[in-house]
């Protein structure tokens, strides 16, 4: 054990009754507070971005294939890969699946009320995962099953608007080549995610209907959903697929069809970083203006010490020493609090909020090792660093007179 350790760990146990006490245990409180704040704020911020983008992209998917035309949002333009086409897509090691589908308009009529909806048109073997978690009541459309063709998936929102429940039968009318067509549907479930665009218009059916609506054959499509496996690849996995896709064919990514809302995510992160300086400058000024308290009160050891010939920098490591104890605890008791607050909050969803403004019935969070590691070293370096000036007063203080004073 060093000597500058072995003197701050005695003066860190000493009982005796000092002034700075209650200071050091408001510095500790202040220091805890601000960690917990930090990190809290780094796990919304992460739960409600992840949250909301596996949202849009369960809805939508990452990448769309779509046809290459002046007006891309023409429903007659078609859209068909051949085999050969979608075996040099999976070739790209980010994609997850390649699912085709068909968008098109029509509008639900009941005996009192009619409200316009967005049909996506999807195969057998469409991957349900993200309909089945929002799913409220009844079941997923089988459509590997002949009998079940005619059935669909609403959402919450139209159901409420127009009062449909589960195996009611309802109409859908389109307008194709100058004239309205009438298809009957059953409802065999109702989803809800909190999206209010998407939940307001969206309709899950069968894909064959659709084609057979507009005399389609049945490789012909309105696109492609592209799902990946890592959402981080997105740009790079959009100009490697781009590469592969013959002259006719063109693709968005979810970032390009939603621009607005992934510039309100990235807006928050400015709301965060702002939050983690005034935490930080909160902790630094909170810490240095406690040793410097430390230091002035106890002057009478720091005599003494020179005295006995400790140096300038032998003291300025114990008062060091004794910071990092007291920045050390607050941190403990910071981490402490924020994950106890973040694993309630996370399973049992104490803070709630507006679905409809936020897209989420709840405060989400996500833990994250690298996060929480990278705060509380940040957080003790910069402390630890910006301790070193107000230490240096330790040099100014004359021993003859501090000792002679007393």
């Amino acid at each position: 054990m060093n000597f500058e350790y072995f003197v701050a760990k005695k003066l860190i146990k000493q009982k005796q009754k000092s002034f700075s006490k209650p200071i050091v245990s408001i510095a500790t409180t202040g220091i805890a507070l601000s960690i917990a704040v930090m990190l809290i704020s780094i796990g919304v911020l992460q739960g409600f971005k992840n949250q909301i983008k596996d949202k849009i992209t369960g809805f939508t998917s990452h990448i769309h294939l779509i046809p290459f035309a002046i007006n891309p949002n023409n429903s007659t333009n078609t859209f068909t890969l051949s085999k050969q086409e979608l075996n040099n897509l999976h070739k790209e090691e980010n994609i997850k699946t390649i699912d085709p589908y068909i968008l098109m308009g029509g509008a639900i009529k009941t005996k009192t009320d009619f409200h316009g909806v967005a049909l996506k048109g999807v195969e057998a073997n469409y991957d349900t995962t993200f309909f089945k978690e929002n799913l409220k009541s009844g079941t997923l459309p089988d459509y590997k099953d002949e009998k079940n063709k005619n059935e669909i998936l609403i959402s919450q929102t139209i159901a409420d608007k127009l009062e449909i429940k589960i195996g009611d039968k309802i109409k859908i009318y389109f307008y194709i080549d100058q004239n309205y067509r009438v298809r009957p549907f059953t409802v065999a479930g109702i989803y809800e995610t909190g999206l209010g665009d998407y939940d307001n218009k969206f309709i899950l059916c069968n894909s064959k209907i659709l084609q057979k609506l507009q005399s389609w054959q049945e490789n012909q499509y309105t696109g492609y959903e592209v799902k990946l496996k890592d959402f981080t690849k997105l740009n790079q996995s959009a100009q490697n697929l781009y590469s592969l896709l013959p002259q006719d064919k063109d693709l968005q990514t979810i970032e390009e069809m939603e621009p607005s809302l992934f510039a309100w995510l990235d807006l928050l992160d400015s709301n965060v970083i702002l939050i983690l300086i005034v935490m930080t400058l909160i902790a630094i000024i909170t810490s240095c203006s406690t040793l410097l308290i430390m230091i002035f009160e106890q002057t009478k050891h720091i005599g003494i010490l020179k005295s006995l010939g400790a140096s300038t920098r032998s003291i300025i490591k114990i008062y060091l020493y004794k910071s990092l104890y007291i920045v050390g605890k607050a941190m403990l008791i910071g981490n402490g609090v924020a994950l106890t607050l973040m694993y309630l909050q996370q399973n049992y969803k104490l803070i709630k909020l507006d679905q409809e403004s936020y897209y989420l019935d709840s405060v989400p969070i996500e833990f994250s090792a690298f996060a929480i590691l990278s705060v509380n070293l940040a957080c003790i370096v910069i402390c630890m660093a910006s301790l070193i000036f107000p230490a240096r007063n330790i040099s100014k203080i004359n021993p003859m007179q501090n000792i002679k004073f007393e």
